[in-house]
């Protein structure tokens, strides 16, 4: 597989970073530290979707391509010209923060035609029976056995063959957005090893 340029440029900024040759300056580590904190708030918003009960379920695709339209909006609009005026000229910093929103591009374009899906999508309510069942053989309270029934319905709708397709299409992209974010996260925390 050949590397792009962005990754081959993030690849750059990597080695830097781990070989001390950039070493970010306050102000970029600041800059690093509230794009973390804006992430953060903006994905542990309530976006609506059905969500499951374990602290550890993931959520749906559909809510982080969702999230992920939003953050990239608010990055691209405020976040990144309010810190490129405070960073230095040609900062690694905001070049990663750049990365990552070109980076999402590949999964924002399908983020209307994936949220009128699941406008259009008539997923059932759990029934009574069902969620009477589970709550009296797993002794979960009533309302978190309806959740994680919800939570299944929309799962299942995910993994239709068209929808799974279109997941996987999209991997690569969220496979990137992690390699630039753990590299905002090496800069902003100075966790480097060399």
């Amino acid at each position: 597989m050949t590397e792009t340029s962005d990754q081959s440029r993030l690849s750059e900024i990597a080695r830097s970073l781990n070989r001390y040759h950039w070493q970010p300056t306050d102000e970029e580590a600041t800059c690093g530290a509230a794009f973390f904190q804006l992430v953060k708030n903006m994905e542990e918003m309530d976006h609506g979707f059905p969500r499951g009960t374990e602290p550890w379920t993931p959520r749906l695709h559909t809510e982080d391509v969702a999230v992920l339209a939003d953050e990239v909006t608010v990055l691209r609009e405020e976040f990144l010209p309010e810190w490129r005026e405070r960073l230095p000229v040609g900062s690694p910093m905001a070049e990663l923060v750049d990365m990552y929103i070109q980076g999402a591009q590949p999964v924002v374009r399908h983020a209307d035609a994936v949220l009128a899906a699941w406008r259009t999508a008539a997923l059932p309510e759990p029934i009574a029976d069902e969620i009477a069942y589970r709550t009296r053989y797993s002794g979960a309270p009533a309302e978190d056995v309806a959740t994680q029934l919800r939570f299944g319905t929309a799962a299942s709708w995910e993994e239709e063959p068209s929808r799974r397709l279109l997941w996987e299409e999209m991997g690569p992209a969220w496979n990137h957005l992690g390699a630039v974010r753990s590299t905002l996260m090496a800069a902003a925390s100075g966790d480097v090893e060399y």
